[in-house]
């Protein structure tokens, strides 16, 4: 499923399990999918939008004695004392009075994890609880992991855990990552490559050192502001996505000197000329997002409609996601309104 329908799911299975009835079983949800394409970044997003304080805890990373609390003698006894990872009742007491709305507790790398974690968690994603220790009303637990396909170091999961958590496995989307880049400033000139040759949004390679990822074209996007030469240039790219997909990028941006003038566009968009090939018209529509603005809206839709309605859509929702309150744009709203197909790509 897309990243941004597996948040709704997961919005409302954290709102659900927040509220839940003393009988009534935890939701843990498990987001499964390849590295790199936002599952992390997907949690701090929800965590933010919900007020919560997220506590993360590699699983792979820890004994299992970090997890599942250590024991110590207690007398004639032994006691599992508090594991660091949640907090105490003090500790937990603060963050809702700085105004938070519960704790997230985000449990991430659970495939790579060890079997004893595994087992570990288990109980903790299904009765909320760790040794003598229970978490709170109010607070929820998620967890993160990658496939085995993806050779990341995994262990096969035991089929009681798989049974107790709840799993949405995402995949990697053009437009959810077109929409973070824009919406996050990250370099224009990625999303035309990207739309242009989509088939680099995820390549995963198990032979390559470096492969494309949109966690690595996020790095890629501030490689290029680096004061490098062309040739130190194209090898730091390569570094991050492999030579297959710097070779494709390189090509792309040789081709943003044979765009329009975007300055002409946006000040007479009759007097430009449409380019009539495709990566060029993606070049300059890309770059027409990262000019248009409330006042110079409507000559630039003027432009791009000249073109095929693919780039209207694309420049609509690329524009939107950097800036949603164009939304607003009387010009923008009337081109909605009259085009019953574009309003339904975008929105």
């Amino acid at each position: 499923m897309r990243i941004n329908t597996a948040k709704k799911i997961i919005v409302k299975a954290i709102q659900n399990t927040k509220d839940r009835k003393d009988d009534q079983l935890p939701i843990c949800p498990f987001l499964l999918g390849a590295m790199g394409i936002g599952k992390t970044y997907l949690v701090k997003q929800i965590a933010k939008e919900l007020n919560m304080f997220l506590v993360t805890t590699n699983l792979a990373q820890y004994e299992p004695s970090d997890i599942g609390g250590m024991q110590m003698p207690d007398g004639e006894s032994m006691k599992v004392l508090k594991p660091k990872w949640l907090l105490g009742a003090d500790q937990r007491e603060e963050k809702i009075a700085d105004g938070f709305e519960g704790i997230m507790y985000f449990f991430d790398e659970l495939p790579q994890a060890p079997i004893l974690n595994m087992n570990i968690f288990a109980t903790i994603s299904d009765e909320y609880r760790v040794g003598e220790y229970k978490i709170p009303m109010g607070d929820v637990v998620l967890c993160a992991g990658n496939r085995m396909s993806d050779r990341s170091g995994t262990n096969q999961m035991p089929m009681h855990l798989k049974d107790r958590i709840t799993t949405y496995e995402i995949e990697p989307n053009l437009d959810d990552v077109c929409n973070y880049f824009m919406a996050n400033k990250k370099d224009h000139r990625i999303v035309s490559w990207l739309r242009f040759v989509p088939e680099f949004l995820h390549k995963f390679d198990r032979d390559a050192n470096a492969f494309p990822t949109p966690r690595s074209h996020e790095r890629v996007s501030d490689i290029l502001k680096w004061d490098l030469d062309d040739d130190a240039m194209y090898h730091a790219v390569a570094s991050q996505i492999g030579e297959s997909a710097s070779a494709s990028l390189f090509t792309h941006l040789r081709i943003q000197d044979k765009c329009p003038n975007l300055d002409d566009i946006v000040k007479d968009p009759d007097s430009v000329s449409v380019p009539e090939d495709m990566a060029i018209s993606f070049a300059t529509t890309s770059g027409l997002v990262g000019k248009v603005n409330n006042d110079n809206m409507a000559n630039i839709l003027r432009y791009v409609s000249k073109m095929s309605g693919e780039f209207l859509a694309c420049f609509v929702k690329d524009a939107l996601a950097k800036n949603r309150d164009l939304l607003q744009n009387k010009a923008l709203r009337y081109e909605l309104s009259s085009n019953g197909k574009l309003k339904e790509l975008v929105l």
